[in-house]
Formats: structure tokens, C-alpha cells, sequence
């Protein structure tokens, strides 16, 4: 500062920075409206009789003084964030992990965040590296919403006629023995007779077997390809007769069986169809009774390896006014009435029915295809699904895993379903939006081989790409090279997380596999409650329902 006298006063001369009539007052040059923030690009400080420019954190100022230049750490420090990714920002950085992970600026990398420990999921969670998957138990009837956390309640999508009357005794309550046995002492002048209404759609099976106390004599009355067959055996002779019309044509049909003096009578619609010659009693009467034993749908065990043609016993089919050894319904409509399993569905019509509560399984050979190298899965589905998810077929490995499942699910789309195709738990195809449940069958083609999967459809399909399609390829081969077990209907007990899809199926289905047509009487296994050869129909509302 400088002064100059004047006349009775004075004038100061400031240096820069100050002002004021003694200059004791510092300019704030930050806020000089001529000069926006002293001309600094971020920080202005003020200092007495002066200022200067500075930067914020992660930037370097200029040779000008003035303007601040970002410092690009990711540059500068390769490894500054470890495994995780290093993205530079305005004066700073930031360790980027891909989702479903957290960064941990300890251990400089990016660890897994466990979803599952914070309750995402209704019922069952999954957790795996960088996310999770939620799942609900299929087999108590649940299915996961749409929301992909919560589960819901599979729902009917078609009601079948599920009415059932105890006069009709059904004859394929249990997959493996007998559905009813009786067991009748009558007088020695008695001989044996039985007469009923039969219906079924079954091609073979045993209606009935009668047999002495002792077990020395034996009459069999079954089915094969449809018509009546009739095996007997005594101390006299040992026959086999096969004869009559066609009468697995789903619709009730009058059969008899009579032992005559010299012959044993087969009637069907009260019309003779088999006259069979026996030379003497069918059973021999002992201690002047006549005692014999009745088995429906079956027979003991040990009589298999005695059969003179063999036969498989599962007979799907009901029967009804049945008159044995001229006794009338005596004793059976009363053990009829008591179990509900025992009771024939009212109208059914042809195809296997699935309750949506239990599985079948069968040993298929996908090695020895004709004219085919390798594995080959050729399957055509005829369905009338019930409910609009389950599982309709899988292949189940030793391991547990489902190298392969085709199953269904009820789309976003309303009153409509998905089908899809998985390789273990990756969705490979997904054919949109179908009105599956309707009364009438739809019907789905697929041939899947070690290089490809090929589906026969003009409807819209969703699929994973080429390169993908081709790993989940890798992975089903290497399981159909050792051996895989093929389930019907569901799934056995397997990890939920084995496959997108866990319910059981509800519904018809007909299933050809490799140009066979499976028939459930011939399965390894069977649910009591799947019907091999009737399938309930739709059920038709009436005024009173």
C-alpha cells in the first residue's frame, strides 16, 4: 500500500487484494461476480490479498493454475481393485462385481452374496455363485409364480368326471396282486359258475382265477388281444381256448362262465362263444363239500410259473352284477362298499390317466435303436392334460440328476401353457402358449440324438442358441452313455433343484417311445392310482351341477 498526501486528507493506493479507504479490506476474489470463482474450475480459496485455485480428491491441477484434470486410477493402479472391476468415475473409482456379488474392500474381490440366507424364496431356496433360483414342492401340489419367489397352488385347468359307484368293482386297484379274493363252501353237487358285466378298454389281463382247496385244480378267465381266453387244468386234462369277438371296445359286455356236466360254457351277451369238453369235474368235491377259492384281477404268485401260456395279470377294467357260484352279490358288495380305491370311475373313455399324484417307471434300451448309431430319443406325446404343470416325461440318471424331462407349465399368458424341453435344470426349448386344456388330445413329436434335438411343430418356440444347445447336448450325452431310468407322470425322489419343473402330471397321456407304444401294465413300476388303459372324461356341467 502507498499514500499520497493531499490537502487536509490522504489517499491510499492498495495492492492487489485489498481494498478499502486504508486498504484494510481483503478482496475475496472467489467472489467476484466478474470473475466466477476466481476462474477455478473446482476450488477457490481466498487468502489475504490474494487466492488460489486446488482440486478435489482424484484430480490434478493444470499448468494453468487454474483448471483440474481427472486422475484415472484404473490406469494408474492396474490391481487397485483385485478381482472385481475397476471403473474409473469423476475423482474417484469404483470395484465393480457382477450381479448376485458383493465387493469385499478387505480381500479386494467380489464374494458371493447368499440370497438364500435372506428369506427370497416361499419354500425351497437355491443358492449358487452370483445368484439363486427359488423352488416349491411340486409333489405336494405346488408350482412357483410368476413373481419367481412365492408358490401357489397347481390349479385345475380341465375338471374330469372323477365320479365313482361301489356297484362297480374296479380290477386295477393295486398294480401288483389281487383286487379281491373270496373264497366259497358249497355243497358237493355244486359246480362252478360265474357270471357278470365286464368292461375295458385293456387288450390282456386276468379277470378272474379259481382254484380247489389244494390247489390241484385251477380255471383261469382273461383276456388276450381283446377276446376272452380261458386256461384250465385238473386231474382230468390241462386246456387253453381263446375265442368270441373283440370286447375290450370299452362298453359293458355280459360274460358267463358255466360248468356243465361234460363242458365248461362261455357266453358273452348271453351267446355261446366257447363250448370247452372236460371229461370230469372241474374241481373235485372233498368230504361231500365243494370248496373253492376266487381271486379277481389276478392271481397267487406261484401260479405264474403253472400257467400253460403265460400271461401278464394287470387287467385295467370294471365288472359289475356279478353272480358267483349262483350266490348272487353275497360278500363282495359289502367289501366294495367299504374301500373307495375298489370303486370303477362312471364313464371313462380310452388312454392312460395320470391323478397328478404318483409315477410310472419303465427300462428303455436308447442304444439299440434300428438303423441308428448311437443313443436315440424318439417320442410322440398324445396329451389331455388335467392340471397346467407337471412333468410329463424324464430320463433319471444313477446320480439323481434328469439328463432330460419334458414337462409343462401354465404360461403368463392366461387360460394357456408352455411346453419345455430341459437338459437337468437348463430350459433348451420352450414351445409358447398353447390352450392345452381342452377336451380334445394335442399332440407333440421330438427326436433328440447326440447332435441334435428336432420337434415337429408349427407353433412359436423359444431356444437357447446354437453353441449353447450344443454344451446341454455334451451334457445329455455323456448321461444316456451310462444308464438312465424313464419315469412317467413325475419324477421319483430327486433334488428339486434337478429340474425347472417338479409336479406331477394330471391328465391323459399316451406316450411312444422309439416306435413303441408304452402300456403301463408292462411298466417296472406303477402308482396304484394311474389307470394304464381308462381315462376319466371331461366333465360336462348340467343344470344341477
Amino acid at each position: 500500500m502507498s499514500c499520497k498526501d493531499g490537502k487536509a486528507s490522504f489517499t491510499c493506493t492498495c495492492k492487489p487484494g485489498w481494498q478499502g479507504e486504508k486498504c484494510e479490506f481483503d478482496i475475496n476474489e472467489c467472489k467476484d461476480p466478474s470473475n466466477i470463482n476466481g476462474g477455478c474450475s473446482q476450488i477457490c480459496d481466498n487468502t489475504p490479498g490474494s487466492y488460489h485455485c486446488s482440486c478435489k480428491s482424484g484430480f490434478v491441477m493444470l499448468s494453468n493454475k487454474k483448471d483440474c484434470k481427472d486422475v484415472d486410477e484404473c490406469s494408474l493402479k492396474p490391481s487397485i481393485c483385485g478381482t472385481a472391476v475397476c471403473k474409473n468415475i469423476p475423482g474417484d473409482f469404483e470395484c465393480e462385481c457382477p450381479e448376485g456379488y458383493r465387493y469385499n474392500l478387505k480381500s479386494k474381490s467380489c464374494e458371493d452374496i447368499d440370497e438364500c440366507s435372506e428369506n427370497m424364496c416361499a419354500q425351497l431356496c437355491v443358492n449358487y455363485p452370483g445368484g439363486y433360483t427359488c423352488y416349491c414342492d411340486g409333489k405336494k401340489g405346488f408350482k412357483l409364480a410368476q413373481d419367481q419367489k412365492s408358490c401357489e397352488v397347481v390349479s385345475v385347468c380341465l375338471p374330469l368326471n372323477l365320479n365313482t359307484k361301489y356297484e362297480l368293482l374296479y380290477l386295477a386297484e393295486q398294480f401288483a396282486g389281487v383286487v379281491l379274493y373270496l373264497k366259497f363252501r358249497l355243497p358237493e353237487i355244486s359246480r362252478f359258475s360265474a357270471e357278470f358285466d365286464f368292461r375295458t378298454y385293456d387288450s390282456e389281463g386276468v379277470i378272474l382265477y379259481a382254484e380247489s382247496i389244494d390247489h390241484s385244480a385251477w380255471l383261469l378267465i382273461a383276456l388276450r388281444g381283446g377276446k376272452i381266453e380261458v386256461q384250465l387244468k385238473n386231474e382230468h386234462t390241462s386246456k387253453i381256448t381263446t375265442g368270441g369277438d373283440v370286447i375290450n371296445n370299452g362298453l359293458w359286455n355280459m360274460v358267463s362262465v358255466e360248468e356243465l356236466e361234460h363242458s365248461i360254457s362261455i357266453k358273452i351277451a348271453k351267446e355261446a362263444v366257447m363250448d370247452i369238453n372236460k371229461p370230469g369235474p372241474l374241481f373235485k368235491p372233498e368230504n361231500g363239500l365243494l370248496e373253492t377259492k376266487v381271486y379277481f384281477a389276478g392271481f397267487p404268485r406261484k401260479v405264474e410259473s403253472e400257467l400253460i401260456k403265460p400271461i401278464n395279470p394287470r387287467l385295467d377294467g370294471c365288472i359289475r352284477s356279478w353272480n358267483l357260484m349262483k350266490q348272487g352279490a353275497s360278500g363282495i358288495k359289502e367289501i366294495i362298499q367299504e374301500k373307495q380305491n375298489k370303486h370303477c370311475l362312471v364313464t371313462v373313455e380310452k388312454g392312460s390317466y395320470y391323478p397328478g399324484s404318483g409315477i410310472a417307471q419303465f427300462h428303455i434300451d436308447y442304444n439299440n435303436v434300428s438303423g441308428a448309431e448311437g443313443w436315440h430319443v424318439n417320442v410322440t406325446l398324445n396329451i389331455r392334460p388335467s392340471t397346467g404343470t407337471g412333468v410329463m416325461l424324464a430320463l433319471v440318471s444313477g446320480n439323481n440328476t434328469v439328463p432330460f424331462a419334458v414337462s409343462l407349465v401354465d404360461s403368463t399368458s392366461e387360460k394357456s401353457q408352455d411346453i419345455l424341453l430341459s437338459v437337468e435344470n437348463t430350459v433348451i426349448y420352450r414351445i409358447q402358449a398353447l390352450s392345452l386344456c381342452s377336451d380334445q388330445q394335442s399332440h407333440l413329436e421330438f427326436r433328440v440324438n447326440r447332435n441334435n434335438l428336432e420337434l415337429s411343430t408349427p407353433l412359436k418356440i423359444e431356444t437357447i442358441s446354437h453353441e449353447d444347445l450344443q454344451r446341454q447336448l455334451a451334457v445329455l450325452d455323456k448321461a444316456m452313455k451310462a444308464k438312465v431310468a424313464t419315469y412317467l407322470g413325475g419324477l421319483p425322489d430327486v433334488p428339486f433343484s434337478a429340474t425347472p419343473v417338479n409336479a406331477f402330471y394330471n391328465g391323459c397321456m399316451e406316450v411312444n417311445i422309439n416306435g413303441v407304444q408304452l402300456d403301463l401294465d408292462e411298466a417296472i413300476s406303477k402308482h396304484n392310482d394311474i389307470r394304464a388303459h381308462s381315462c376319466p372324461s371331461v366333465w360336462k356341467k348340467t343344470k344341477n351341477s
